[in-house]
């Protein structure tokens, strides 16, 4: 008699938004088959509701670009001298907001599909791009680890872990180790750490961690974490923050690694 609903909490805790396929099965009795439906209409209103979201942010980004270009180059033809210097530093962080924003916006972490790769060749990677511009990251782990993962979403959601830590901290460690039920990243930095009231709002969009860190707000606008926590959601993973030692912050991220991690 419970099976049924069994079947409907797995698949509503494997639930992608983003996925058009019908996701809960209209099969069984009546009553089964009026509740399949239900969540399946719920979820079609809430995909719909993203994406009309998703679409009126994109076009008034982009429709902001135009008079940003004009402002622009009439600043830039302004004499020399503190306004023109305030206002095109003006109008280079409104730029980099909308970027960020159409960064965060961007829909191609939903729709990578899940493979079988080696997860310690994209850290490794990440590394090495950060070490080749002089920030001090360097990776801990096995030469080769295969995982089910979304390699380019994998990629980007430890590039922003890295972008942040260096910003707050002079080194940070990006390290690999294989448990039996998941693949465990950790990225370890020796910044100021980020206090216990702040961690639960840090994953939040446009939530500044920086000044739950100690510092100015200089760069960033609150979505690299945000991102972060998508793509791992998207993995069907854990993320966690907790204290290094004897100071800094580590993220921890479980990768599922068993059957249930490969896509169907």
């Amino acid at each position: 008699m419970t099976d049924p609903l069994k079947r409907i909490s797995a698949a509503v805790s494997s639930a992608a938004i983003e996925n058009s396929d019908e996701l809960f099965v209209e099969r069984g009795s009546i009553e089964m088959v009026g509740l399949a439906r239900a969540l399946n209409r719920m979820r079609t209103r809430i995909r719909t509701m993203i994406e009309n979201r998703t679409r009126m942010l994109r076009s008034v980004s982009h429709d902001l670009r135009t008079p940003l270009t004009r402002l622009r180059l009439r600043a830039e033809r302004m004499d020399d001298g503190p306004i023109r210097t305030a206002m095109l530093s003006d109008v280079q962080h409104i730029e980099d907001l909308i970027d960020e924003t159409l960064t965060y916006l961007r829909n191609d972490v939903s729709t990578e599909k899940l493979q079988r790769a080696d997860i310690a060749s994209v850290l490794q990677t990440v590394c090495a791009e950060f070490s080749d511009v002089g920030f001090s990251v360097s990776y801990s782990g096995p030469d080769r680890l295969l995982g089910w993962c979304k390699p380019n979403a994998l990629a980007r959601a430890i590039t922003n872990l890295c972008d942040n830590g260096v910003k707050f901290a002079g080194n940070v460690i990006v390290a690999l180790t294989e448990t039996d039920m998941a693949a465990r990243i950790t990225v370890g930095d020796d910044g100021p750490g980020i206090p216990m009231p702040a961690r639960a709002r840090v994953f939040e969009p446009f939530f500044k961690e920086d000044t739950s860190r100690g510092v100015a707000s200089k760069h960033g606008f609150g979505l690299g974490l945000s991102i972060v926590a998508d793509i791992i959601q998207g993995h069907g993973g854990k993320i966690a923050l907790q204290d290094n030692q004897p100071n800094g912050l580590i993220v921890t991220v479980d990768l599922p690694n068993g059957p249930s991690a490969q896509p169907s």
